[in-house]
């Protein structure tokens, strides 16, 4: 897959004194075009094939597949197999075959499906999502390794990060019915949600491609990485203030709380001065967003909407894991889902009865999942694998966030992207969220330890 990553002949001074040729340039646009689909998340094919087709990345499977089987032909052997592509090739050979267990028992007992759905599809469909995700951070890695000058890497990211904030005016300019037509549903919307479904799955997406930029803002000259780096955060902050989500703010905030543990040494004056932009960042947020926060809270306790729909699936996941430690697959998890919601809705009315002293409970938006296969899962992407998974899903994990925990903790910037993201993950929804796929296989192929190289390790040059 990536011959130019370990065995480039290309001195280092050639590569400088060269320039993009057609085909870097070439690459350069496609690069832009998959940054520009992995952003894009609410694609209206979802209302064809399901939410399979909620990104537009689908579509690429069949060019992936071609690329895997092309390179597999002309090197005779799988290509640039890193850590983070094992790790997932891993999860998602055990998930079949622990799928499989769970629809055979399912089987043995008479239930061949739930709903509408046949438990055996199912389980295919899902994989689907696992396979897609590793053949998207493969091509990923390839496209990036192709790209021999780190200066066109900033420039695909800062065209689309200019579209991406084009998108942000436009909407805010033409809410509540901003760019219905691309979007899956017409319907109304009051808060910026960019290209996807809703507001809580866009801060990832302005973290990762902020980081990134600022990342690559480093191979520009003085003024230039300057004027870059005032342009991303100026960027962050007006989305910061506009967002309207409950998930991006706690999140930041935890954030912060743990970039200030990780910087506690005050031995380096850099570190020192790290610390109080962080304190000075939290007290700015404690003041102006805290209010709001809290009041979005009670609304939610009051009218009983998504944080206790949210946190009566992820009740449901743990319970089911409790149940069956090893997971319970891709497939049969509709049964089991099913089976321990009763479960999920009494402990959840138990809680809020001694903590909020509220003896009744609107239970019609959980009650909803009873019975039914449509959009049937945990309202989170952690919660959703430990319950496919088990406990070799929180194996998974936390190698996955150790190994890039590793690689990043020499930059401020992506090491501050990936503490976000890894608390995305009890959040967001994982299976088609590619930016954070794109920001794991950035990290994975150029902050690894060959890759601390800057000279010609990875064949890219400044």
């Amino acid at each position: 897959m990536n011959m130019s990553l370990q065995n480039n002949p290309t001195t280092n001074e050639e590569v400088v004194q060269s320039q993009p040729g057609k085909g870097q340039m070439f690459l350069g646009l496609y690069l832009s075009f998959l940054l520009i689909l992995t952003l894009y998340q609410d694609f209206p094919l979802v209302n064809s094939i399901g939410e399979i087709g909620r990104s537009p990345i689908i579509v690429l499977f069949p060019l992936f597949i071609f690329c895997e089987i092309a390179m597999l032909s002309k090197y005779k052997k799988i290509m640039t197999v890193s850590k983070l592509q094992k790790y997932i090739l891993a999860f998602i050979i055990y998930l079949s075959f622990i799928s499989m267990i769970y629809i055979l028992v399912q089987f043995m007992q008479g239930s061949y499906s739930f709903g509408t759905e046949n438990l055996l599809g199912k389980a295919m469909k899902v994989l689907i999502y696992f396979l897609v995700i590793l053949l998207y951070i493969r091509h990923m890695q390839l496209v990036f390794s192709k790209i021999n000058s780190f200066k066109l890497l900033y420039g695909c990211f800062c065209a689309v990060f200019t579209l991406l904030l084009g998108i942000m005016i436009i909407e805010l300019v033409s809410m509540p019915n901003a760019l219905p037509f691309m979007h899956s549903k017409s319907n109304p919307y009051w808060r910026v949600r960019l290209l996807t479904s809703e507001s809580s799955t866009t801060g990832s997406i302005v973290v990762v491609y902020s980081a990134i930029m600022i990342y690559l803002s480093r191979y520009l000259n003085g003024f230039a990485k300057t004027l870059s780096c005032l342009y991303v955060a100026s960027f962050f902050l007006f989305y910061l203030f506009v967002t309207g989500s409950k998930g991006f703010l706690i999140v930041s905030l935890l954030t912060l709380v743990v970039t200030m543990i990780k910087f506690l040494d005050f031995r380096k004056k850099r570190n020192f001065f790290l610390l109080l932009g962080v304190i000075l960042a939290m007290y700015l947020f404690i003041t102006y967003f805290s209010a709001g926060l809290i009041s979005s809270f009670s609304n939610d306790i009051e009218n009983y909407t998504s944080s206790y729909t949210r946190m009566g699936t992820i009740i449901d996941a743990i319970t089911t894991v409790f149940h069956h430690p090893l997971g319970v697959g891709t497939g049969a998890y509709l049964m089991y889902f099913d089976q321990y919601m009763d479960d999920a809705i009494n402990l959840m009315s138990r809680f809020y009865y001694n903590v909020f002293g509220m003896s009744q409970i609107n239970t019609g938006e959980l009650l909803q999942y009873s019975g039914s296969d449509k959009n049937l899962g945990v309202k989170s992407g952690f919660f959703q694998w430990v319950m496919f998974g088990g406990i070799f899903s929180v194996v998974f994990f936390y190698l996955l966030a150790k190994d890039l925990i590793i690689k990043v903790k020499g930059n401020i910037i992506l090491f501050i992207a990936l503490i976000f993201v890894l608390f995305s993950l009890l959040f967001v929804a994982l299976e088609i969220k590619y930016e954070i796929w794109l920001l794991f296989a950035f990290i994975s192929l150029f902050l690894g330890k060959k890759e601390l190289n800057y000279n010609n390790t990875w064949g890219v040059t400044r």
